[in-house]
C-alpha cells in the first residue's frame, strides 16, 4: 500500500479523487490530506484517509511536519489559491502558488520522495494564440498569471527531474465538471446548472461561440490512476476529453433539464482563454483505449447531483 499526500484534497479534483480511492482502490493507497481546512467544508468523510493536515501552503513547518511524521511515497498537488478569472495579482500567485511549490520540492527532496503528479492547466498555458489541436510540445502562450505561474511550475518540475532525479508527471487537464464542485468563479457547466436551478441569470462572456474541451470528473479520476498505476514517469501530458463544446451548446444542454432559464452577455474577460482543443494522443497511448462519459450523460449526473446540493 502507497502513502500518497493530497495537497488540496478538499477541493472539487480532490474530493472525486478520494471518493474514487474509496470506491475502487481502498486496498492500494493510504491517504494524508493537506488542505486548508480540518475536515471537508461539507462533511463528507473517507475512509481512505488516514491523516489530515489543516494550514496554508506556504507555511513550510507545516509541510515539513508531513514528511517527518510520514513515509510519502507520492505527491498529488492540486492546489493553486487562484483561478484564472482572478488572477490580477502577479506578486500574489507567485507568493502563494509557486513559492510554495518550490518549498515543496526541496522539502521532498530532502526526505528523498522522488514522485509528483502535478495538476497544471490546459487552456491557461497554452493559451488562445493557436489554432487546431494543443500537443504538448507546441508554443505556449498564458494570458494570466494563473497560467504563467502554472508554466513556471511545470518548468521548474521539468528542471528537478533533470537535476535530482524526480519523476515529475505534469497533466495539463481541460475543463472538468462534475459532482462536487462549489466553486461559483468558475466551471461553466455546474455554475450554469445551479444558476438555472435557482432561477438566476447566466452570465457568458462575449458569444459563447468559443470552443473548449471539457471532461467528465469521474473521467479524469480514472485517468489520472490509469496513469499512476503505471509508475510515475516525468512528462507532460494533455489531459482531456478530445473533443470541443461551445459555451452555448453547454446552455442548450441546460435548457433540456431547466427550459426557462434566463442568460446575460457580457464583454469577455482577458484573461480567459476563449478557445482551445487539446490534443490527447500522448494520453492515449498511455493509457489504452478509454470510454470517456458522453456529455449528455455527464450533464445529467451533474445536474442530479446539483439538485441534492442545493
Amino acid at each position: 500500500m502507497r502513502n500518497l499526500l493530497v495537497l488540496g484534497g478538499f477541493g472539487f479534483i480532490g474530493t472525486n479523487l478520494l471518493k474514487y480511492i474509496d470506491n475502487n482502490l481502498l486496498n492500494s493507497y493510504n491517504v494524508i490530506v493537506f488542505d486548508k481546512f480540518s475536515s471537508h467544508s461539507k462533511g463528507i468523510t473517507f475512509e481512505c484517509i488516514s491523516k489530515v493536515y489543516e494550514g496554508d501552503f506556504s507555511d513550510e513547518l507545516i509541510i515539513e511536519r508531513i514528511f517527518v511524521e510520514n513515509k510519502i511515497d507520492l505527491v498529488l498537488h492540486l492546489l493553486s489559491s487562484t483561478v484564472p478569472v482572478n488572477s490580477r495579482n502577479a506578486k500574489y500567485d507567485v507568493m502563494t502558488n509557486l513559492i510554495p511549490t518550490l518549498g515543496l520540492l526541496s522539502i521532498m527532496d530532502y526526505h528523498h520522495v522522488k514522485d509528483i503528479v502535478y495538476m497544471s492547466s490546459g487552456g491557461a498555458v497554452y493559451g488562445d494564440i493557436l489554432a487546431g489541436k494543443h500537443k504538448e510540445d507546441d508554443a505556449v502562450y498564458p494570458k494570466s498569471s494563473y497560467g504563467v505561474v502554472k508554466l513556471a511550475v511545470e518548468k521548474y518540475l521539468l528542471s528537478y527531474s533533470e537535476l535530482f532525479g524526480f519523476n515529475s508527471l505534469i497533466l495539463r487537464l481541460s475543463n472538468p465538471y462534475g459532482p462536487y464542485h462549489y466553486n461559483m468563479q468558475q466551471g461553466i457547466c455546474n455554475v450554469a446548472l445551479k444558476k438555472a436551478l435557482m432561477e438566476e441569470t447566466i452570465q457568458i462572456w462575449g458569444t459563447g461561440e468559443g470552443r473548449k474541451d471539457y471532461i467528465y470528473i469521474d473521467d479524469v479520476c480514472s485517468i489520472i490512476f490509469k496513469l499512476i498505476s503505471q509508475g510515475v514517469k516525468t512528462d507532460v501530458i494533455n489531459l482531456g476529453n478530445g473533443n470541443t463544446l461551445s459555451v452555448n451548446e453547454i446552455v442548450d444542454g441546460v435548457k433540456s433539464f431547466i427550459p426557462e432559464i434566463k442568460v446575460e452577455h457580457i464583454n469577455d474577460t482577458l484573461l480567459d482563454v476563449t478557445d482551445f482543443e487539446l490534443d490527447i494522443s500522448k494520453m492515449i497511448n498511455y493509457i489504452g483505449d478509454f470510454q470517456f462519459t458522453d456529455f449528455n450523460t455527464g450533464i445529467n449526473n451533474t445536474y442530479e447531483w446539483i439538485k441534492k446540493s442545493i
